[in-house]
């Protein structure tokens, strides 16, 4: 999808790498490129890589990250690794997974040439070019595609089902196990087959000398997402129980149960606990250890008091925001409904000028007619209310509305009929006179 460089940041000096997409000209790469950038930037955490730059030259997105120089996993599986150190990589970029996780984002493509080294022996997260936030349009994906590598995909990502962070805790087992043993556990041909291997193969045993590790295996590669680990932060604390299993001892079970004396320990240390309740009882407790539990606790206090405010001023709040509807431009939403409520459109609408600035930024990050009130279409019927022959805004809607054309040909190309009448239909009421749309539509109705 891109091209890397390495390259001297003049102003200061130092060493950076440079990443630009391939096919500059091609919508869709440019929409995940521009993705990958905003996601590595969103991010702050010591095993991500950082990110110093992103823009655009000419007609070229581009961004600038740190220039890792300790080598990637890959070099260090054939070298080979203790347990120890493997054991220490996983729960290094399982804290980042667990804090990515917490981003609602899902980095989807966890292989061993993706997580690069400082000098110092960091292990450190790179190539979010296919992650996903999971609240964020998904458009920036073709729908239907497997995105991942083969050897290290999860059975619900080949299949193209919803994916959680569970996914990327399948993809960090495989690594695991193959830092152990040297060898993929699953094989094949082609991709295929491997990809078969990893949706019907059992999950292979690790050697004698390694058999403490299998649980940890089991419930990291398990085939159903159900029999996983629920959170990164929740296989975090089984490999430190692992680790210490003395200090863990007296404390509940939060696993199918770690072995002590042959025996299978299950919650609160009953022997012989079935293995639902075993899973049930994990949950729980990963419940009860996320911190995401207590902000929500807080949270709902805070959230209690809003909604008896709101419930108050509800009724004003709706009448303004329906006025507002009846002079909204089609697809996008002007305003949000608050800010109606307290600012009448003359006095909210800055120049024109602003709302150019405003529509280039949009264009420029691919905000053709989303998110809602901040859209470059959005901005650009804001100029033309005031000035009907504005050349610009005049031009960014066609752009918008052929951009729209390429979607639907696109669609179209891939068999997803539905996706491209939904495309046609944007595009239709962002220019109802694009050539282009109409000829589209006409081949449409004829078929």
């Amino acid at each position: 999808m891109a091209s890397v460089y390495l390259a001297v940041q003049e102003s200061l000096d130092r060493s950076v790498v440079l990443k630009l997409p391939k096919k500059f000209n091609d919508i869709f790469q440019s929409a995940r490129f521009v993705n990958e950038g905003r996601i590595i930037a969103s991010l702050n955490h010591h095993n991500i890589i950082t990110i110093y730059d992103i823009g655009v030259a000419g007609e070229r997105h581009y961004f600038t990250m740190e220039y890792l120089q300790g080598g990637n996993l890959e070099d260090r599986i054939i070298r080979g690794m203790s347990p120890e150190e493997a054991l220490d990589l996983v729960e290094a970029i399982g804290g980042c997974l667990a804090y990515v996780h917490r981003k609602d984002i899902i980095h989807r493509d966890i292989k061993p040439a993706n997580i690069l080294f400082r000098r110092d022996g960091t292990p450190v997260l790179t190539d979010f070019g296919v992650a996903k936030q999971t609240e964020a349009d998904s458009r920036l994906t073709k729908d239907g595609t497997a995105l991942g590598s083969p050897y290290y995909i999860s059975p619900e990502q080949a299949e193209c089902k919803p994916l959680d962070g569970r996914a990327d805790i399948y993809s960090l087992g495989i690594i695991f196990y193959e830092m152990l043993t040297g060898k993929k556990p699953y094989t094949g041909n082609s991709d295929i087959q491997i990809i078969i291997a990893h949706l019907s193969d059992p999950i292979p045993a690790l050697p004698g000398e390694l058999s403490r590790y299998q649980d940890l295996i089991d419930q990291m590669i398990a085939k159903n997402p159900e029999d996983r680990f629920a959170t990164a932060g929740e296989m975090i604390e089984y490999i430190q129980q692992l680790r210490h299993p003395e200090s863990s001892a007296s404390m509940t079970s939060m696993s199918t149960g770690h072995t002590s004396g042959g025996r299978s320990q299950g919650p609160a240390g009953i022997p012989g606990a079935s293995n639902g309740a075993r899973l049930a009882f994990r949950k729980f407790n990963a419940l009860l250890l996320d911190e995401s539990t207590l902000r929500f606790a807080g949270a709902m206090t805070i959230l209690l008091a809003i909604a008896l405010v709101f419930l108050k001023t509800m009724p004003l709040m709706v009448s303004a925001f329906d006025r507002l509807l009846s002079d909204t431009p089609p697809v996008a939403v002007t305003m949000s409904k608050q800010t109606a409520a307290q600012h009448p459109q003359e006095e909210f609408a800055p120049q024109v000028e602003q709302y150019l600035a405003r529509a280039r930024q949009s264009m420029e990050k691919l905000h053709y007619t989303e998110p809602e009130h901040d859209n470059a279409y959005y901005y650009y019927q804001m100029i033309l209310k005031k000035e009907p022959g504005n050349e610009e805004a005049l031009k960014g809607v066609a752009r918008i509305a052929d951009t729209y054309a390429d979607l639907v040909v696109w669609a179209r190309d891939i068999l997803e009929y539905r996706k491209a009448e939904e495309y046609l239909h944007i595009g239709l009421r962002v220019d109802p006179h694009n050539s282009r749309l109409l000829e589209l539509q006409k081949s449409a109705v004829n078929k």
